[in-house]
């Protein structure tokens, strides 16, 4: 099978290689650039814990001038991949919550986390992990630390590809290049074809649903996108 793989490097030659490691072709083409925007120095005053809802911001913090006050507390991960993330910088207290903003607030809150939580995001952000803390008592401190720009056009192999329809699948991995493929494929116009989109959740392909045949994932992890990517074998 033949993929296109949209999500910012390095990660999109990660996932690349994990599909052509299962015998299938895999174009890159990031659809959005990243720019990291991380203070000189974070405000560590009256935090307890560090939330992380992305690897991106887990990349972001390595190498900081903190990392070695940082990597001393507490950790919260969305998700087990980037768990294992986190372990790989040095955090020696990791938590895995159950994949997605609510459960990592759930867990935050339910370990008895009182002190301020700091939350080192990206300027657009799924789900409001600062609202779901304060509801549950939790003080959090949001910074942001990069954010994610657009980019103007495909490579023109990869949009004549899409034209002739020669993808068994587009992967999409945010609501965020969801909608910069959407802007993409409306300026193309009645030429543009409706790809088979597979997204790791339906929030994050929603913004491709009148543009593209679009699936979602059955859990909001990369193994479980690329099985349904896979389920038209």
């Amino acid at each position: 099978m033949r993929f296109l793989v949209t999500r910012p490097q390095p990660d999109c030659a990660r996932t690349a290689q994990r599909l052509r490691a299962l015998g299938h072709e895999a174009v890159e083409a990031p659809l959005l650039a990243i720019v990291e925007t991380p203070p000189e120095s974070f405000d560590l005053s009256g935090v307890g814990a560090l939330a992380v809802t992305s690897g991106r911001a887990l990349a972001v913090l390595a190498g900081h001038r903190q990392q070695d006050v940082l990597v001393g507390l507490p950790l919260y991960a969305v998700g087990d991949r980037t768990a294992e993330r986190a372990r790989a910088l040095g955090f020696a207290t990791v938590i895995a919550a159950g994949g997605d903003v609510a459960a990592l607030a759930e867990r935050i809150a339910a370990d008895g986390v009182r002190q301020t939580v700091l939350y080192p995001a990206a300027r657009e952000r799924a789900g409001d992990l600062e609202g779901l803390l304060a509801a549950r008592g939790v003080a959090c401190r949001t910074v942001e630390v990069y954010r994610s720009e657009p980019v103007d056009a495909l490579p023109d192999a990869v949009a004549a590809a899409l034209a002739a329809e020669a993808f068994d699948a587009v992967l999409v991995y945010s609501a965020r290049t969801a909608g910069a493929l959407a802007a993409l494929l409306a300026r193309a116009g009645p030429a543009a074809r409706r790809p088979r989109v597979v997204a790791i959740s339906a929030a994050a392909g929603a913004p491709l649903d009148a543009l593209a045949d679009v699936e979602a994932a059955d859990r909001p992890d990369e193994a479980a996108l690329i099985a349904r990517a896979l389920s038209a074998c």
